[in-house]
């Protein structure tokens, strides 16, 4: 092959040679080119926009979405309920789109399905290549739980005490316009806790500490109270004192049979013994019907309150029963060892 080539004419050997040299120096410069090409598209934000929500968002990875958008759980949560929380968002049918941007700087949002999770920006160097430059996260979060406990109550959520930094209101106990000076009034404390990305656990432990359980009131979740264990003697005179104060009302009975059981000197006293029994319903005789005993409640070592409620049933002369539902909560103290009612309010 050489000796044929050496004894080509010069014009031909020139002519090869030429080719030669160009086929070399179009490859050098093609691959410069490339070269420089997919240098220069390293930095374009087409390319870096691209590559940036592929390997942030699509392939989820959650250290640089957390890094980047700063965001932090709260206090009764953990970044581990973020990450699940970002995982659930971007699990599928991720988008992302150029929105309208200032100056140099180039805007994204990203979209899961019709929903705005997040954006981000890029803005270039002095070379002029485009790098990340923020992120922001839009988390959906759970409506904001509002918790309503007495004050001598603790509120826990997901283990975590729920402290007074989180108290939005306070309310009076209805015992509270019942109950004398000197004994502490229960209040209803009201909680407020956003920024969670998950039903929390919310727990109650009580004064006596007992778990206590919810009861959801328009919208609120309020501690169900659990009341005080049942102290026999006390509830038994109570109990007693609201029969002959219901049988004295209907005229079946003597003020002098409930004297013994109300506090002298107070109003609800005064008020049964200037209390006039004329719109009595005439009838033969009565019965105490459905007696329910509840929500027995000790303040402080004298003063306790408790729920009775029955159905004072009055025997008519030839016509139907009247039946009279009695819901009260009492309200009685030690008097000289005595318990004794000295007010009440009606349930219904």
């Amino acid at each position: 092959m050489l000796n044929k080539i050496k004894s080509l004419p010069l014009f031909y050997k020139i002519y090869f040679c030429c080719i030669i040299v160009f086929i070399i120096l179009l490859s050098v410069t093609l691959f410069l080119l490339s070269s420089f090409i997919s240098d220069y598209n390293k930095g374009i934000p087409e390319t870096v926009s691209k590559q940036f929500f592929n390997d942030t968002f699509v392939k989820l990875d959650t250290g640089t979405l957390l890094e980047m958008s700063k965001i932090e759980p709260c206090e009764f949560e953990t970044a581990g309920d973020i990450e699940n929380s970002l995982k659930n968002i971007l699990a599928s049918n991720l988008t992302y789109t150029s929105v309208s941007s200032d100056g140099n700087e180039k805007k994204y949002i990203v979209k899961a399905g019709d929903y705005k999770c997040a954006s981000f920006s890029l803005t270039p160097d002095k070379n002029g290549d485009y790098h990340p430059a923020s992120l922001s996260l839009f988390l959906p979060k759970k409506a904001s739980k509002v918790y309503k406990i007495l004050d001598t109550s603790s509120l826990y959520i997901n283990g975590k005490k729920v402290g007074d930094e989180y108290i939005i209101s306070r309310e009076e106990h209805i015992s509270a316009k019942y109950l004398p000076e000197n004994v502490k009034k229960p209040e209803w404390v009201l909680y407020s806790v956003d920024g969670l990305t998950k039903e929390p656990e919310a727990t109650i432990v009580d004064r006596n500490g007992n778990a206590a359980s919810f009861i959801e009131e328009d919208g609120i979740l309020k501690e169900d109270i659990v009341y005080d264990p049942e102290e026999t003697e006390i509830i038994d005179r109570i109990v007693k004192g609201a029969e002959q104060y219901a049988i004295c009302m209907q005229d079946d009975a003597p003020k002098s049979s409930v004297y013994p059981y109300f506090e002298r000197g107070t109003d609800l006293y005064s008020s049964i013994s200037t209390v006039l029994n004329i719109f009595v319903w005439d009838h033969s005789s009565y019965a105490i019907e459905d007696e329910k005993v509840t929500e027995f409640f000790r303040y402080d070592e004298n003063t306790v309150s408790l729920r009775v409620s029955f159905t004072h049933v009055l025997k008519m002369y030839g016509q139907e029963d009247y039946r009279d539902i009695t819901d009260i909560t009492y309200y009685a103290r030690n008097v000289d060892g005595v318990y004794l009612i000295f007010a009440r309010h009606n349930n219904i």
